[in-house]
Parts: C-alpha cells; structure tokens; sequence
C-alpha cells in the first residue's frame, strides 16, 4: 500500500550488550518489552511494534506520532528499572510504503531512524532524533545531548520513577503505586533531572505538528 505524504515517526531500537545476556537474562528482557509494547498499543492505539533478531525492535506512530519520545523514553525507562539498557533513534519523516510487516516498509522516517541509531552505536548514546528538516535537527541535536547526559546517570531507582511520571500520574500517585513517601518520589525525580526531561518532552509534543 502506497501512502503520499503520510508524517509519522519511527522508532528503532536495539538492546546494549545483548550478547552477554543469560538465556534467563535474555528472556527477562523480553517479557519486559513484550508487556510495555502491550501497555503502550493499549495507551497509543496507533502505535505498533515488531522486534527483530531477538534484540531489537521497529515501531511506527502515526496521529500518535507526537508522543514518539515519551514512548522511547518509556521503553528506556521500562528497561532500565529491570538493569537492562537499549539505544532508540527516533526518525520524522514521511511513510511513502506502508508493507505488511513494519520491518520491510519504507520512506523518509524509516531512512531517519535506522541511520541515527548506528550513530548512537558510534557515539555510545542512548537515544536520537532525526528530521528531514536541517533546522529541527539542529535543535534536537541539542535537546539529545541532554537527554544523554541525564540518561548516563541514571539508576534503576531513578529510572523507575520517572517511567511512573511519564505516565502522567502524580507524584503522590507514584509515591503509592511504588509503596514509597512522596519526598522519596520527588528526590528520585530530581537526580533524575526531572524537570528538563518534562520540558524537553513537551517541546518536542508540540514542535512535531508546528515544524
């Protein structure tokens, strides 16, 4: 099925270390993606996900596509609360074929996403963003080296925290479903470097349908 100038947003994703896992580890990993692709296509109906070579993964956005870096942040974070970490290059663009599988469809976005994670790979970075607008990747640019600064730092505590909040729910929600206090919640955030990953969530929210 050909699609003109259909916009949406790629995500793809590869484990980091996956061969030295167990067989146990490698399972445990697994079932950690396979039950966050299921919450998130129950959050984001359009959000679709096929995974690859047993350590990797493709995801596609459409309407939804203005959420792409909250959901690999979610991915991330899912991960990295189990000590488990993985690399997601997330590409804008066009789908100019959509196949009956994500893995054989192609157009711009697909050509974004593939490249800037092999960058990642290079550069031993955690997650990227490419546009097909030289503008916008000058800003993202800035806004992932932060990411990846903050991302560096982060414990499974911390990374369990703010995958609660990305959510959306409060912080005394979190502080409940977690069975901590609320000032344990907020000081998780806060290491964290909560409020710039808000901020930079939300600029990219609205930057995807104004760019």
């Amino acid at each position: 099925m050909a699609f003109k100038n259909k916009l949406a947003a790629v995500l793809t994703g590869d484990i980091i270390g996956s061969r030295y896992l167990s067989t146990a580890e490698r399972k445990a990993m697994q079932t950690t993606l396979h039950k966050t692709f299921d919450r998130l296509s129950k959050q984001f109906p359009d959000f679709k996900a096929e995974e690859f070579r047993g350590d990797g993964f493709q995801a596609v956005l459409y309407d939804n596509r203005n959420q792409a870096l909250r959901i690999a942040l979610l991915i991330q974070t899912a991960l990295l609360k189990k000590s488990f970490d993985i690399r997601i290059g997330i590409g804008v663009g066009n789908i100019t074929y959509q196949a009956s599988t994500i893995t054989t469809s192609d157009g711009p976005a697909f050509q974004l996403s593939g490249p800037i994670l092999d960058d990642l790979k290079k550069r031993n970075q955690h997650i990227g963003i490419a546009f097909e607008n030289t503008n916008a990747n000058q800003e993202w640019s800035i806004h992932t080296i932060t990411l990846n600064f903050l991302i560096e730092k982060w414990s499974a505590l911390q990374s369990e925290a703010v995958h609660e909040h990305l959510t959306s729910a409060t912080q005394q929600e979190v502080a409940e479903k977690l069975n901590i206090s609320q000032p344990s919640v907020h000081q998780r955030l806060q290491t964290a470097g909560w409020p710039v990953i808000d901020a930079i969530v939300k600029r990219f929210e609205t930057y995807i349908f104004t760019s």
